[in-house]
């Protein structure tokens, strides 16, 4: 069965609705395709299935998860990574000696970021709470269970932490990371566009947020909504939040909470909440 633009861009609506994510037009013919052969499967006309996603949670949670790209790799952008090893981690340490930090990656993907700063932090002798959230529960099941594609490593960014990770490649190619790495590791199903219904699942006492290549598929309203929701809420004075590199210029003052500042080491930018 063919959906019509239309159709297709009331379902558009409804996955911004629900979510805030706003699916880039590469993304629509893939969202189309799976509509489609959904709809082929199983016998559904297109107003059976729009009902279905707008009422049941598991539909919905579905249709999400072919909405939302998860492509990812073992320390992304290794700036951000070096500034937690040279910088962040020995500050924490001589400040709180063996406390544990808290971390949240809040869109962890298929898990690759949170594996890699809890590898940072075992190599730094830094003990740590490690939280990983996303909306997609297909990513958050890789993430619970560990195991990563090949792909997951390489080459030109994050090779100078491959030695952290590479002893994990099994003979087929895929990186498996045993239980005392995953139970390190707490994983959340959050909608970042609805943080404040979830509340009591958000993670608290945060001392740094990863919130990377996510305000991309976001409208400027929804990035300042989360961005004052996590600072007032999820960030403890003196904590770090670090968005993309792309993202960054993106987020000026007229969305920035007002105890929220930009700062800049060695030109790797972040944003520190004041004391």
């Amino acid at each position: 069965m063919t959906i019509s633009q239309e159709q297709l861009h009331s379902i558009i609506e409804l996955i911004t609705q629900k979510t805030g994510i706003l699916p880039r037009e590469s993304h629509q013919m893939g969202i189309k395709s799976y509509i489609e052969k959904h709809l082929d499967e199983n016998s559904l006309t297109f107003s059976k299935y729009f009902s279905l996603v707008y009422n049941s949670d598991a539909d919905l949670s579905a249709l999400i998860n072919e909405s939302t790209v998860n492509e990812t790799y073992f320390f992304r952008e290794e700036k951000h990574f070096l500034l937690l090893k040279k910088k962040i981690f020995p500050e924490w340490q001589m400040k709180n000696g063996s406390k544990p930090i808290r971390i949240w990656s809040a869109a962890c993907s298929y898990g690759e970021e949170p594996y890699s700063i809890a590898l940072l932090a075992d190599s730094c002798s830094i003990k740590t709470e490690l939280y990983a959230s996303d909306i997609n529960t297909k990513a958050l099941a890789n993430c619970q269970k560990g195991k990563f594609r090949g792909a997951s490593k390489r080459m030109g960014d994050g090779e100078e932490f491959h030695p952290l990770f590479s002893s994990f490649q099994n003979a087929d190619g895929y990186f498996v990371f045993p239980e005392e790495i995953r139970k390190k590791i707490t994983v959340l199903q959050l909608n970042l566009a609805e943080l404040e219904k979830q509340v009591l699942k958000v993670p608290k006492k945060i001392n740094i947020i990863f919130l990377r290549n996510v305000f991309i598929y976001f409208s400027m309203e929804l990035r300042a909504k989360i961005l004052k929701f996590i600072t007032d809420n999820c960030l403890e004075p003196d904590g770090y939040i670090f968005v993309s590199m792309n993202e960054i210029a993106q987020i000026d003052s007229t969305i920035m909470p007002s105890n929220l500042e930009k700062i800049s080491e060695n030109n790797i930018f972040c944003f520190h909440k004041k004391n």
